[in-house]
Order: structure tokens, then sequence, then C-alpha cells
């Protein structure tokens, strides 16, 4: 991750990109008066979690791990995201609820602490199209060097650090990647923002030095040492918004979808209108392709579709909403004949002639796709 990638640009991201932006200036927005802060106070105001839990981020275990000034920066988050960015936090939230059930599942699968599906409130506010000053694209703001590293390929056609379930499943491995690095979640975390060997450089300071090596004692970037306390104060919200005062949050619906493969070029509007499908959501689903088509390969493209789509396609291409196993939709060249076809796929072509109801080079011409089944 870059230095700078949880600084929200104010161009892409409006408002959003203001409460990131200030988060290095936090000090000076805060009052700094001498009192014990509610969380150090009074513990059993939040809420805590269930007693088996063992949550690095519960109450009772920020309080057994956490020093005292590190609670002190907690609290001064809390107060500064339900007060003077209460708005943007309650729009962040509700952006949220799209992609919470199936973060929670893929950072389950991996093996790392559920919470962290918190990270985009502060990253991008969990908006799909964010973008840094530094070039961080999507919920997960990856720049291009990292996404290469988990297989979120950028060209011409497509930028899969905007697919945010893709992009999420990249963020679980790194962030399980960074915890085996440094055993550490918060060491782990700031990692994430600035960088590991900007952490294994204040790490080793501190170590030759003998003195502590957790992250609240160590030499960081100003925007990393506030990037940990401010994940955890946003947490703390996330997962009980009403015991901070958020009772009415409008959580957008969870994102659901089906997949069907469809071949190279293809573009999203072309397919959208022959099959009656609204286009913006296959754009809205499928955000990673940034020209609205399918890249160009040899392979067919697994595509979000809205559900129910896939009966569709093979009601309205193939005349019958019988299970055709598994299928590619292939799109119809004005040079392709059945010759053509039958060399291109020779095993399948007798069910493709069944299947799509042709016979010959007129009823292909009468066709914008085929089902090709695989």
């Amino acid at each position: 991750m870059d230095s700078t990638v949880w600084r929200e640009p104010l161009l892409r991201l409006g408002g959003w990109g203001l409460l990131a932006a200030t988060l290095t200036a936090l000090a000076y927005l805060i009052a700094r008066e001498a009192t014990v802060p509610a969380i150090v106070k009074n513990p059993a105001a939040l809420p805590k979690s269930s007693p088996t839990s063992q949550s690095a981020y519960s109450i009772s275990a920020l309080h057994r791990r956490l020093p005292p000034a590190a609670l002190t920066e907690v609290q001064r988050y809390l107060d500064f995201f339900t007060t003077k960015q209460r708005r943007r936090v309650e729009d962040g939230l509700a952006r949220s609820g799209r992609y919470l059930d199936a973060y929670r599942q893929i950072f389950r699968s991996e093996g790392i602490p559920e919470e962290l599906v918190y990270l985009p409130m502060i990253e991008s506010g969990f908006m799909e199209n964010a973008v840094s000053p530094a070039k961080a694209v999507g919920v997960w703001q990856f720049i291009e060097e990292t996404g290469a590293l988990y297989n979120l390929r950028h060209d011409d056609w497509s930028d899969h650090r905007r697919d945010p379930l893709g992009s999420a499943r990249a963020a679980a491995k790194l962030l399980n990647h960074l915890y085996e690095t440094f055993g550490d979640w918060d060491l782990a975390l700031a990692a994430y923002n600035s960088g590991a060997g900007t952490v294994k450089w204040a790490v080793k300071v501190n170590a030759k030095a003998r003195e502590s090596t957790q992250f609240w004692r160590l030499s960081l970037p100003e925007e990393t040492r506030n990037y940990v306390p401010a994940f955890i104060a946003m947490v703390l919200i996330a997962k009980n918004p009403s015991a901070f005062g958020f009772n009415d949050i409008q959580f957008h619906k969870k994102i659901v979808f089906d997949q069907i493969k469809v071949s190279p070029g293809v573009s999203l509007t072309l397919l959208g209108e022959s099959l009656g499908v609204d286009v913006d959501q296959l754009f809205e689903l499928n955000p990673e392709l940034i020209r609205g088509e399918i890249p160009p390969g040899t392979q067919p493209y697994s595509l979000r579709v809205p559900v129910g789509m896939r009966e569709r396609v093979l009601a309205r291409m193939a005349g019958s909403r019988s299970a055709a196993g598994d299928y590619f939709v292939y799109h119809v060249k004005d040079a392709d004949t059945l010759q053509e076809l039958a060399s291109q796929f020779p095993n399948r072509f007798a069910n493709i002639q069944r299947l799509n109801q042709i016979k010959d080079d007129g009823d292909l011409l009468n066709k914008r796709f085929l089902i090709i089944p695989l």
C-alpha cells in the first residue's frame, strides 16, 4: 500500500475525501482538555463482545492490549466521527451494507479478524470508484504495484482493483501476509497504510535502541500514527452504530448476482439491450470493466449479472429454461458461418445447433448471440 492511500481525493470522493484528508490535522480540530476519555473511564458504556470472542477489537481486548495514551487517541476519534464527521460516517456505513456479508465470508475463509471488513470506512467510505492522489483505486485502495502482486490486473480494458469483491479477497490475503510478517494487528494495519518497509524500519530502530516495538511507541509518519486509532474507533462505531447515536442508517441492500460466461469483445450495452436487462446494472455489478466491454482474449469472461438473468439468457437465446449445464454466451460476428463454427467447436457443434435452433447460415445471421455449451 502507498503511504498516502488513506488520504481520499476531493475530486473523486467529494465530501468523504475531506474525512481522510483531515485525519492528519485532527490534533488541530479537537480540543485537548486534560480529561479522562470515556472509553478509559467507563468501558461499560460501550457494548462488549461475546465472552468467548477472541477479537482484538472488543472493548475488553482493547483495554487489555492498548496503553492509556492509545485509548485516549481512540476516544478522540470517536468524538471526531460522531460530531464533525457524523454525516460522512453515516453515508459510509450506509454503503457498507452492500458488501459486509460478502466481506465477512471472505475474511473468515482467510482466518483473519472479521472487524477488518470495516477498513474501507477509513480507506474509501465503501466507494467503488474511489481514487486517491497516489492513484490508489477502489474500495480497498490498491496502488497498481500492490494490486499486481494479488492478481488485480490493470490494463486498457479492465482494472480489477475496482472489483469490490476481488479486491476484498486481495486485501484479506495482504492483511494476512502483513500479520504473519509482524505478528501484531496494529503493526499490520500500519503497514497496510504506509508499506511494510516503513514499519520494519521503525521496528528495527526501536529494537536497536532496546525500546518497545509496539505500534504506539514507533516513530512513524503522522498519517500512519493516526490511521490505526482512527480505524479502531471506526470499528467500535460500525459494530454497534446505535451505541454512538447512529440510529437511522439506511443500509444499502447487499449485493446479489448470478454469473454467466461471455465471449471476449462483447459490449455490455449490446448484451444488456439484447437481453432486456438494465445496462446500468451490468456496469454497476462489473465496475472493473472500464471500457464497458469484455476484454479481448481467448477465454470466456465470468460476468456478474442480475439475479435471474442466467435463466433469462437461456430463455431468450435458446428458447428454453431447461438447465444447459455450464455455457458461455458467444457474440456472432458478421463473418461467422456454420462451417467455421463446426471447425471452432467440433465436439460441441451438434449441441450448438440444437440448443440455438440453427440449421443453416441464414439462421445464424439472424442471431446476435449463441449459447455455447462447455
